[in-house]
């Protein structure tokens, strides 16, 4: 049977990242949700990977209002991974999480527990453009520095990402022309009301008005990023070399504009995987480290901060 152009393009898109990042021998496990985001990305891995590289994953938040959806989910999943003869893996929180973020942070740590655990390479997710546009208008909504127009690549510390100049809709498409389904949330449009917000109707009413708006929009805050990324004076993280293990350095803090403080504060959160915080969070804590104390603890923006004479430190 011939393949229609969606369904080979889509196919050659994520072949093409696979060949360029030498991926053809490396494990690769997928995060799946059973909807159509995931469920597209584990049957066009499916037909282009070995199918004994790849394994499943659906990690289940725990019981709670949404536990029969997830139980369904799960069996989903699994009848599905069957189906593809791709390796499935059930895990379960052992705790309930109270926010979204926190819902991301378990489900990341228990993801990376298991690939390390059954020697897989990568972690791949099925974020795409739309998903990429959301986050970086949330960020501008919310106050964000460059920092919130971070370039995002298909691969980048382990994480495959072959999706993110995919369309959610390309992605329904491609799962109606391959005769699957998924299995849709249907808490997920209350899971973050600014984010369903922007996306059912700000952009809804944009694309309304001026029709291929929000592609163009998607390309322009692209450009903007690997601008920002490319300038020479765009990562002063590099220039405090251990800060992934003794955090940033206070005397080199000190040494920077108030700007340029706002701007490493930025960076060494998002290094360390934080995303959510604002520029009002950034000038608390800048507010906190603005004191003579030797020793400072305190909690902002989700996290605990540590500073002693020498150091400013997130603690895990």
């Amino acid at each position: 049977m011939k393949l229609t152009r969606t369904k080979r393009d889509l196919d050659h898109h994520v072949w093409k990242q696979i060949k360029q990042h030498s991926l053809q021998e490396k494990k690769i496990l997928v995060a799946l949700s059973g909807g159509v985001d995931s469920v597209a990305l584990l049957r066009v891995l499916s037909k282009i990977h070995k199918t004994e590289l790849l394994g499943a994953c659906y990690f289940h938040h725990g019981e709670e209002v949404n536990q029969e959806y997830r139980k369904d989910a799960q069996v989903f999943c699994e009848k599905l991974c069957k189906k593809l003869g791709v390796a499935f893996y059930p895990l379960k929180a052992g705790v309930l999480a109270k926010s979204e973020a926190e819902y991301r942070e378990l489900r990341y740590q228990a993801l990376e527990a298991l690939k390390k655990q059954e020697g897989f390479v990568l972690l791949s997710t099925a974020h795409h453009r739309d998903d990429l546009l959301e986050t970086r208008l949330i960020r501008l909504i919310r106050g964000t520095g460059a920092q919130g127009f971070q370039a995002m690549s298909p691969l980048r510390h382990a994480l495959f990402r072959p999706f993110l100049e995919v369309t959610k809709r390309e992605l329904k498409k491609y799962l109606r022309e391959e005769k699957l389904r998924a299995f849709e949330d249907p808490t997920n449009k209350s899971l973050d009301p600014l984010r369903n917000w922007v996306r059912e109707e700000w952009l809804k009413a944009l694309e309304k008005k001026s029709k291929g708006a929000s592609a163009a929009l998607a390309r322009s805050l692209e450009t903007i990023a690997l601008e920002i990324e490319n300038r020479p004076w765009g990562d002063l993280l590099s220039q405090n070399e251990a800060y992934m293990t003794q955090g940033l350095s206070r005397g080199f803090y000190l040494t920077l504009s108030p700007y340029e403080q706002k701007r490493v504060l930025a960076q060494y959160l998002f290094s360390l995987g934080k995303r959510d915080f604002s520029q009002s969070h950034l000038e608390e804590i800048q507010k906190r480290l603005d004191k003579s104390q030797k020793v400072i603890t305190f909690k902002v923006a989700g996290c605990h901060w540590e500073v002693n004479a020498e150091q400013i430190k997130v603690q895990s």
